[in-house]
């Protein structure tokens, strides 16, 4: 009952809320909707979340530091965002003391800082699932549903992982397709090409490459065992832990082979699994079984059916072809510069994946690191990789063209405004220079390429955006570079006149702080 109540709250109040108020992020609207039901509990007593308490507040303390170090647009004005990031700090505080203050925190993080984002939506719908449950047990005044908290907790976790499984079991005729017939070593080859690791040599790489072909398919099994394995994860309490453990280690493989760098997953689940082991005995017996795992398995299958939260699919089949826009600088000394993802913050992940596309009219067959969601596609671009022919063919029979004059200005003019304004010594960080090591790390680690990355330590004369192919043959073990033209040249005046405000949300839908549901 507990379970139910919660997921109810949560699917039909908690996330509306949030959703609402992220739209229009106003403080004292979301501080209005958190006093109505805190009057309220002020007359309640209130239930205990044992040791949940302190992983809730590792989760909030872990994702208000990332939105607290996140560099500012510096094409919007700096004082707004350094005003939301101290409100955050504060509010962060308030939330680990009385979680109803969760809710402008919440609006915040989502609506004002850009947070709710691929990587942050786990950790972000748990603490939604810990309000919802706060608002569920104060009225009753519960003391034993701490046991239906964990499983709430368990399931809006491992659903991240058992929603990837079951996309992957659709791709082909059979369930075992993907894991039988992917080559997730082309996701290695494609990252490479991407911007992943650049600092080790082609040959290093193709050496490596050549040994982990050998192992795609156990890889591939055992990819598929630890994210289903979440639907028998309430069996046993030691099988719950072993099984976020393998999560956070599955992360940790993730980003070794790829560059996706899912670091709140990795500690939120490192949290949640040491928080069960320390849970005492008898007051979460009845969070495991037979029932408890049938519950928890009913919850799983709604969320990937999209009922309850929607996780994403993450299936697709990898190829070893890729396409991708690149941006360069030129500074005043006449260096020319890489302009990589983590410059970019905080659109660090628009700038890693697939945004620039607008500015071509070549075909593009794949998303992001050259993934694809046909088994036949993936084949033909195998074999096209050796043609350019039968290449240019299957780009024009199979790609799309993205071109688009409105969204090229837009990205031209932030390009514009945001190094004029560093020129003119606009800070982009709100830490000090002695402390940005201390910002919070990246989700795209797209970092290298062919040229050293610029650091903003010299003002900017001309950007250059260039379309390249890249691709890996798998006969040779050669990476190759197919195409490199120059797609776009921005030329910056030597004056510092302002040039408006364009926001980078408008030329990228994953920046939008309510584009998914919650």
């Amino acid at each position: 009952m507990t379970v139910a109540a919660v997921v109810f709250c949560y699917r039909f109040a908690v996330s509306p809320a949030v959703r609402a108020l992220s739209r229009r992020p106003t403080l004292l609207l979301a501080s209005l909707a958190t006093a109505v039901p805190s009057v309220a509990m002020v007359f309640l007593p209130l239930p205990d979340p044992g040791p949940f308490r302190w992983f809730v507040a590792f989760v909030i303390i872990m994702l208000t530091w990332q939105g607290a170090t996140s560099d500012y647009d510096v094409t919007q004005p700096i004082r707004p965002q350094r005003h939301a990031k101290a409100v955050l700090l504060l509010l962060a505080v308030a939330s680990c003391l009385w979680p109803p203050a969760l809710l402008p925190w919440l609006t915040v993080i989502c609506g004002r800082l850009n947070g709710w984002k691929h990587h942050a939506m786990m950790p972000l719908r748990l603490l939604k699932a810990y309000l919802a449950w706060f608002l569920v047990a104060t009225p009753f005044g519960s003391t034993r549903s701490t046991a239906g908290l964990l499983m709430v907790l368990g399931c809006v976790s491992l659903s991240h992982y058992v929603k990837p499984a079951w996309s992957k079991a659709r791709l082909g005729p059979w369930p075992w397709s993907w894991a039988w017939h992917n080559r997730t070593h082309y996701l290695m080859a494609s990252a490479y090409c991407w911007g992943w690791a650049r600092f080790l040599s082609a040959e290093t790489v193709s050496r490596m490459l050549r040994r982990v072909r050998l192992v795609d398919r156990p890889v591939n099994f055992f990819t598929m065992a630890v994210e289903a394995a979440g639907l028998v994860a309430f069996l046993d309490r030691r099988l719950l832990i072993t099984i976020l453990a393998a999560t956070a280690l599955f992360n940790i493989a993730v980003v070794l082979a790829s560059g996706i760098f899912f670091w709140e997953n990795i500690g939120t689940n490192i949290a949640l699994a040491i928080t069960v082991a320390l849970l005492p005995d008898a007051e979460y017996d009845t969070a495991f079984g037979w029932l408890a795992a049938l519950i928890a398995l009913a919850a799983l299958l709604l969320s990937a059916a999209d009922l309850l939260w929607q996780p994403w699919h993450l299936g697709w089949w990898d190829s070893p072809f890729t396409a991708r826009i690149h941006w360069q600088v030129e500074t005043a000394s006449g260096a020319t510069l890489g302009l990589y993802n983590n410059f970019m913050c905080p659109y660090e992940r628009e700038f890693g994946r697939v945004l620039g596309y607008f500015f071509t009219d070549e075909p593009v067959v794949h998303g992001h690191l050259g993934i694809v969601w046909d088994r036949d596609l993936r084949d033909r671009l195998v074999h096209a990789v050796n043609d350019r022919d039968e290449l240019h063919r299957l780009k024009q029979a199979q790609g799309q063209v993205q071109a688009d004059d409105k969204q090229a200005i837009e990205h031209i003019a932030f390009l514009t405004a945001m190094f004029i304004r560093l020129r003119a010594d606009t800070p982009k960080s709100p830490l000090p220079r002695r402390l940005r090591r201390l910002k919070a790390p990246g989700g795209q680690l797209y970092q290298w390429g062919d040229l050293p990355p610029y650091r903003g330590k010299e003002p900017v004369r001309r950007i250059i955006i260039r379309y390249q192919e890249r691709c890996y043959r798998p006969d040779t073990g050669d990476f190759v570079l197919l195409a490199d033209q120059v797609v776009q040249e921005i030329h910056l005046p030597v004056s510092t006149t302002d040039h408006g405000s364009p926001l980078c949300a408008k030329f990228s839908s994953t920046a939008e702080p309510t584009s998914e549901s919650c």
